[in-house]
C-alpha cells in the first residue's frame, strides 16, 4: 500500500472528530507504524485538540479499520506499543496476588 492510499484510507473510514465532529481534513495526520498490510496512525483534531488511534489492514475481504479515542501521545503510543504483551498467566498472577492480599487495591491507589 503506497502513502497515497494510506493517507485516503484513514480519511474515508476516520472522516469526523467523534467529540467535536469536524472534519479531519484540517487535523494532523501522524503514521506511526506500517507494514505491507497495515498501519497505525494518530490523528489529533485541531479544534478539540482530541485524539485517536487508527489501526488500517488488509484483509482479504477488503480493509479493516479500528480507532479509539485516547489521551495518549503519539509517543506513549509508541513507548507502549514496545512493551512486551500481556499474557493470561500475566493476568492470573495478578489475580491471585489481588485475593490473596484484601488491602492490595487500596495500596495500588497510593502510587
Amino acid at each position: 500500500m503506497d502513502q497515497n492510499q494510506k493517507g485516503q484510507f484513514s480519511l474515508k473510514l476516520i472522516q469526523k472528530c467523534p467529540v467535536c465532529n469536524h472534519d479531519y481534513t484540517d487535523g494532523r495526520i501522524e503514521i506511526l507504524t506500517e507494514s505491507e498490510m497495515s498501519f497505525l496512525a494518530y490523528l489529533t483534531c485541531v479544534y478539540c485538540s482530541s485524539s485517536i488511534i487508527v489501526r488500517v489492514m488488509t484483509m482479504p475481504h477488503g480493509l479493516i479499520g479500528n480507532a479509539i479515542l485516547t489521551d495518549l501521545t503519539s509517543s506513549e503510543v509508541m513507548d507502549f506499543s514496545l512493551e512486551s504483551e500481556i499474557e493470561a498467566n500475566n493476568v492470573l498472577s495478578l489475580h491471585e496476588l489481588m485475593s490473596k492480599d484484601s488491602s492490595f487495591i487500596d495500596k495500588l491507589r497510593k502510587y
